[in-house]
Formats: structure tokens, C-alpha cells, sequence
């Protein structure tokens, strides 16, 4: 008898579960304990449950890279909402996903894996990723036309993405021990990516918001 065809709200949900119990294996053991296997085990389902959604425990990461990196450029829209400046969008960009890589280490070292396959062959994950940095070139495309910054939004949303990312990465390695750290270079990295104004800029919008104003 053939198996009834559940509802693309069924099969979604089931795909949500499946990418649940392998980041729950990953945060726990790690990526290589995390099969196909493994995660039907997990779930108390059938082997051949998570075959039947995904062709293989790529397919499950890219899933989840693509759950993640929405889940950033959310925080990012939270975080810039009723902020007229561009200026301070880009600091509360970046302060997010500092904030992002400092309370999601293991998600975040996932989302960045030099060994992962190539992104654009997971249509899901590609997109993902272009909603995320389009967020961060829409914003510094801003700060440009309003002659706060030079350059452009392309150049200077992957300088910035560039530069945060060296420095969480070095930090979540835990890489910087030479004589700063992450602390002591964020906003000394803020200032020289979008310019001398930022922090007076910053300063201003706290002392109004202890103000009251």
C-alpha cells in the first residue's frame, strides 16, 4: 500500500524536525557525529525518515546555515528598526552580529566552515546568504548617499562583513592573545570601517536615550 502524501505543511514540519535533531547532535557531539542515522535515532523514527527529506547530511547542514543566517538578518532588522542615522544601522549591524557569534559559537563557526561545499549549490542557503548581506549593502549604501561615508554599498558591506568576521573568527578560535581583545577592538574596528563620525554619533544617541530625550 503506498504511503499518503503528507500536506507541504506536514513535510515542512517534518524537515524542521529533522534539522532540530541534527543541530542538537552537532551542538552536543560535534559535526561528525552527525549522520543520518544518528538523527532517525534522535528522533525515534524510522532509518530511512530523514532519506526520504534530505539526500544527504549536506543537504541537512545547508538547511541549517539557511535557518541561521535568516535567523541573523532578523536580529539585524530588530536592531536597526526606528534608527534614523546610518551610521548608527551600521554600528547595530555589526554590534548584532558580534553579539550573534558571542551567544551562537557553534552556529556561527557552522554558517563560516572553510570545509563546507560550495554555498551557491544550495539554492535554500544562497538565498539566505544574499538576504543577509543585502541588508548590510542596503544600510551602508545609506550612509554613502548621505555622504557619511565614501565608497559604495557593495565594496563597503564586504569590507565590513570581511572585518568582523577576521575578528570573531581570530576571537572564537581563541586566537587573540598577543595584547587586545575582542572588547578592546571592537570599536577602535567600528571607527576605522565607517569613519571618524561613529562614535560621536554613537555617544550622541546614548547620552539622549539616558536623557530620557
Amino acid at each position: 500500500m503506498a504511503r499518503p502524501r503528507l500536506s507541504t505543511e506536514a513535510a515542512d514540519g517534518i524537515r524542521a524536525d529533522i534539522c532540530a535533531a541534527a543541530a542538537a547532535l552537532y551542538e552536543r557531539d560535534g559535526y561528525d557525529a552527525v549522520t543520518l542515522r544518528a538523527i532517525a535515532a534522535a528522533m525515534g523514527r524510522s532509518q530511512a525518515l530523514p532519506y526520504r527529506y534530505f539526500k544527504n547530511k549536506e543537504h541537512i547542514f545547508a538547511a541549517l546555515r539557511a535557518v541561521w543566517f535568516d535567523r541573523l538578518t532578523e536580529l539585524m532588522a530588530d536592531a536597526i528598526e526606528g534608527l534614523e542615522s546610518p551610521l548608527l544601522k551600521l554600528h547595530a549591524i555589526a554590534r548584532t552580529v558580534i553579539a550573534f557569534a558571542q551567544s551562537q559559537p557553534s552556529e556561527y563557526r557552522l554558517m563560516f566552515s572553510l570545509s563546507q561545499p560550495d554555498p551557491t549549490d544550495f539554492p535554500e542557503l544562497h538565498t539566505a546568504r544574499l538576504r543577509t548581506m543585502a541588508t548590510v549593502q542596503t544600510t551602508y549604501q545609506e550612509a554613502v548617499d548621505a555622504r557619511l561615508i565614501p565608497g559604495d554599498g557593495a565594496t563597503g558591506a564586504h569590507l565590513t562583513w570581511a572585518a568582523l568576521h577576521g575578528l570573531l573568527s581570530l576571537h572564537l578560535a581563541g586566537q587573540l592573545t598577543v595584547g587586545r581583545s575582542l572588547e578592546e577592538l571592537i570599536q577602535p574596528m567600528l571607527d576605522t570601517l565607517f569613519g571618524p563620525r561613529l562614535l560621536a554619533v554613537v555617544e550622541a544617541s546614548a547620552r539622549k536615550r539616558r536623557s530620557g530625550g
